[in-house]
């Protein structure tokens, strides 16, 4: 069984991860750049840590989850460039990315569809939301009352605004299989095509 997304609010356990929607978790670290020719093999997050050490700039295990292939990314510039998400994006799938940084806040949250950036802001800073629908999660947010809010919201606030992304987009990640389990493991190029 797949837990939810709010663990990833926990400092120190995952820097990075982006979901995509409608294709194999393979064609996610595609997309978001693996260097060719790779023999991707189940590796444990210490063994992806283990990697950089070894000189590796990034590397991203991949995996699915309530219909969603999703990439728990490591190293140098981790997170999909604005560029790199579009291109996860493209053909009608859906993306979602989230830069997490608890211990120094906000963590991004970001969604693109088709190419495009649909929304995102930054999780505690839900009133500063943009991209071409900012206000897609307002009822979301509302509903379970983090908005309206002030200018920064508390644990609380930020574990709530986790929900109302989970529950938008179905999104589960297992927690223990991210954390102890082993993961087919990626290098991937510097930049994100």
């Amino acid at each position: 069984m797949s837990d939810g997304i709010g663990w990833l609010l926990e400092p120190y356990l995952v820097d990075c991860v982006t979901f995509a929607s409608g294709i194999p978790p393979a064609s996610l670290a595609s997309r978001l750049g693996f260097v060719p020719g790779q023999d991707a093999r189940p590796r444990s997050a210490q063994d992806a840590r283990e990697a950089l050490g070894s000189g590796a700039r990034r590397v991203a295990r991949v995996g699915e989850a309530a219909g969603w292939a999703f990439a728990v990314e490591y190293g140098d510039a981790v997170g999909a460039t604005t560029g790199g998400l579009a291109a996860v994006s493209r053909g009608g799938v859906a993306a979602v990315n989230f830069t997490l940084t608890p211990w120094s806040p906000p963590s991004h949250f970001q969604h693109y569809l088709d190419g495009a950036h649909v929304t995102g802001f930054g999780v505690g800073e839900e009133a500063r939301r943009y991209g071409a629908e900012p206000g897609l999660l307002v009822p979301a947010l509302e509903a379970l009352g983090v908005l309206p809010s002030g200018p920064q919201l508390d644990r609380r606030g930020m574990r709530l605004t986790m929900l109302a992304i989970e529950d938008h987009f179905g999104l589960r990640l297992p927690r223990r299989q991210v954390l102890d389990g082993k993961l087919p493991m990626y290098h991937l190029r510097q930049h994100s095509p």
